[in-house]
């Protein structure tokens, strides 16, 4: 009786660790995170302002992977972004109010960044061990961000009442999104909790190669006339993206 006891207790043990090895073929999951822009801009504080300059982003990321293999798979991914640009204008305000050059800045109540999504395709390769998998992958896609076209504050000298304005405007059509080709390194690592559900948190980096024409302007409100004038050729901005979620298997490997 000990002996049955004791071969059903192992029989048990081994197929509860069978259930938690990695044997899925088809997955889709959901994930939330936040996308950082780590891009630097000619024109920092209204770059800032208009890109969401290293700031967190929410985002949200649906995936489908399929493996071919033990290790080997492909996936599909989209990505939705939204910058959150009342911290964006936090910072502008931040920035332009701690300058220490003679000028007081007046900055207008909101301003809004950018916001996009990316529709991306890769390969991944898995390491498994009973519940736990790290997976690097590589990704290759395209994104489309809608940008505000343009950002206005002014400038007044200390002392007088005498305002410059200060404008600055993306050299591109308001309504229309800017494209560019996204190339993507990511790792991963997931935790098996049951047959068909699997929790998992990613880093990726996202080099974009969207460009986009940037003018700054300083003009006299009284006269008109042009103080200053930069042209400059900008990144739409490359990201560090944390994402956490969830996954469900839809079929496993025989």
């Amino acid at each position: 009786m000990l002996t049955l006891a004791l071969a059903l207790t192992i029989s048990l043990a081994a197929h509860a660790e069978d259930d938690f090895k990695y044997k899925s073929a088809t997955e889709i999951d959901l994930g939330l995170g936040v996308s950082y822009n780590i891009s630097n801009y000619k024109s920092e504080d209204f770059g800032a302002a208009l890109f969401s300059g290293r700031i967190g982003n929410p985002m949200l990321a649906l995936r489908v992977n399929h493996f071919f293999s033990r290790h080997w798979g492909a996936y599909f991914k989209a990505e939705w972004m939204q910058n959150s640009y009342l911290s964006s204008q936090k910072t502008v305000l931040d920035k332009l109010h701690a300058k220490d050059d003679g000028y007081d800045y007046i900055t207008p109540c909101s301003t809004k960044g950018r916001r996009g999504y990316a529709v991306l395709a890769g390969a991944v390769y898995r390491f498994d061990k009973l519940r736990w998998s790290l997976r690097p992958m590589l990704a290759v896609g395209v994104s489309s961000y809608n940008l505000n076209p343009s950002f206005t504050a002014y400038r007044k000298l200390q002392g007088t009442n005498h305002l410059d304005e200060m404008h600055y405007t993306v050299a591109q059509d308001e309504h229309r999104s800017l494209t560019g080709v996204v190339i993507s390194p990511a790792v991963e690592a997931t935790l098996h909790v049951s047959h068909h559900v699997d929790f998992f948190c990613s880093l990726a980096f996202e080099y974009n190669s969207a460009r986009v024409w940037q003018r700054f302007t300083i003009t006299d409100t009284e006269t008109g006339r042009e103080l200053d004038s930069t042209l400059a050729r900008e990144p739409i901005g490359n990201n560090i993206a944390v994402n956490f979620g969830v996954r469900y298997i839809i079929t496993h490997r025989k």
